[in-house]
C-alpha cells in the first residue's frame, strides 16, 4: 500500500471528511485504504463474473453478483481480503470457509491452484455448477442453481447464506443491506 508522506507545508490545515477535520496525511491515508478496498472489491466482482456470468441469464446476472458481493462484504467485515481469518473462529477467506475449509484445501491441491480470490470463487462455482457438488450435496447445489436464477438480489443473498455458507451468526440484515447496495451500484440507469 502507498504510504504518503505528510507534507510539511500542509501540517495543521484541516481537511473535512464527514464533518470530521483531517490533516492532509489522515485524508491521504484514508483515501489509500479506500483505493485498496476498491481494488479488492473489483477483483472479487471480476472473478464472480468470470465463473458465474456464463451460467446466469442476463436478468439474474446483476442480482447474483450483488448477492455474492453482499455476502462477501459481511463475511470479511468489508475488507474483501481473501486471506481474512475469522475473529474467534475457524472461518477463512472471502466466504469464511469453515466446514468448507478442508475441502477447499484439498481442492487447491487436486487442481494445482494457489489460494487466491480467483481460486475461492472458482471453488464456490464448482460446488454449485461443477465437479464439487457432492460437498454441499447435489440437492443443495441444484437449489442454489435455481436460486441464482432469481432477479431479486435479497432472495439470492438469503439462499446463498442458507444453502451454501450456513454461517453460525447469519447477520441476514447486514447481508441484505450490502446486497441491496451493490445491486444499486451495479444496475445501469434507465
Amino acid at each position: 500500500m502507498i504510504q504518503p508522506a505528510e507534507p510539511a507545508d500542509f501540517q495543521g490545515i484541516p481537511f473535512l471528511s464527514n464533518e470530521k477535520q483531517l490533516t492532509p496525511y489522515e485524508f491521504a491515508m484514508g483515501r489509500a485504504k479506500q483505493m485498496e478496498l476498491d481494488k479488492r472489491l473489483g477483483e472479487a466482482g471480476r472473478a464472480i463474473e468470470k465463473y458465474f456470468g456464463p451460467e446466469l441469464q442476463s436478468e439474474s446476472f446483476i442480482p447474483a453478483i450483488s448477492a455474492m458481493l453482499g455476502n462477501i462484504n459481511v463475511e470479511t467485515g468489508n475488507t474483501f481480503d481473501f486471506k481474512q481469518k475469522q475473529k474467534g473462529g475457524n472461518g477463512y477467506g472471502l466466504f469464511q470457509f469453515d466446514f468448507h475449509k478442508p475441502y477447499y484445501r484439498r481442492y487447491l491441491e487436486n487442481k494445482g491452484l494457489e489460494d487466491s480470490v480467483d481460486s475461492q470463487v472458482k471453488y464456490v462455482y464448482d460446488n454449485i455448477f461443477g465437479d464439487q457438488q457432492k460437498i454441499m450435496g447435489e440437492g443443495n447445489a441444484e437449489k442454489m442453481r435455481e436460486a441464482l436464477k432469481a432477479t431479486d438480489p435479497l432472495a439470492i443473498s438469503d439462499s446463498f447464506q442458507k444453502i451454501f455458507l450456513r454461517p453460525g451468526k447469519p447477520h441476514q440484515d447486514r447481508r441484505r443491506e450490502a446486497s441491496r447496495m451493490y445491486s444499486i451500484l451495479l444496475t445501469p440507469a434507465k
